[in-house]
């Protein structure tokens, strides 16, 4: 038996290095990346740019976006709040999908209704391209 203690200290060492790697600690943040859930309902987001053939930023300006670990999302400008549904999944390619979609007849917040792939994201921006093929981007940025 005095052999099996050198053997469980190593092993209990390669547990615990399998689990700091297995964690996605990174060396810039010597922490753990969030998930792109938790990134969008921790923060005020506002639509910082929506290109659709145009740029068309200015239709969502003073407007907030909050999400919520439900699955429920507020639009909110001009002191009101119009609720809808978010939902994240994966494509084919393991890209990342968010579904957004509001209940109202006002064409700018309808034009969010869509599945959005996500082509970047940092703690404070995430940048979102129509999955259709058309050329349509939107982007947030935390308030």
């Amino acid at each position: 038996m005095k052999n099996a203690k050198p053997f469980i200290a190593t092993s209990l060492l390669l547990l615990v290095l399998f689990g700091l790697i297995s964690s996605h600690c990174t060396p810039e943040t010597g922490g753990l990346v969030p998930s792109t859930e938790e990134v969008l309902v921790r923060n005020v987001w506002s639509v910082d740019y929506y290109y659709h053939d145009q740029d068309m930023t200015s239709n969502f300006s003073s407007s907030r976006l909050l999400f919520s670990t439900t699955g429920v999302v507020g639009y909110q400008k001009n002191n009101e709040t119009i609720a809808g549904t978010w939902s994240k999944t994966m494509d084919a390619s393991n890209i990342e999908l968010i579904t957004l979609h509001f209940n109202t007849s006002d064409a700018a917040i309808t034009s969010l209704n869509e599945s959005w792939r996500l082509t970047s994201r940092s703690a404070n921006s995430i940048l979102f391209e129509e999955t259709s093929g058309a050329n349509i981007l939107f982007r947030i940025k935390t308030q």
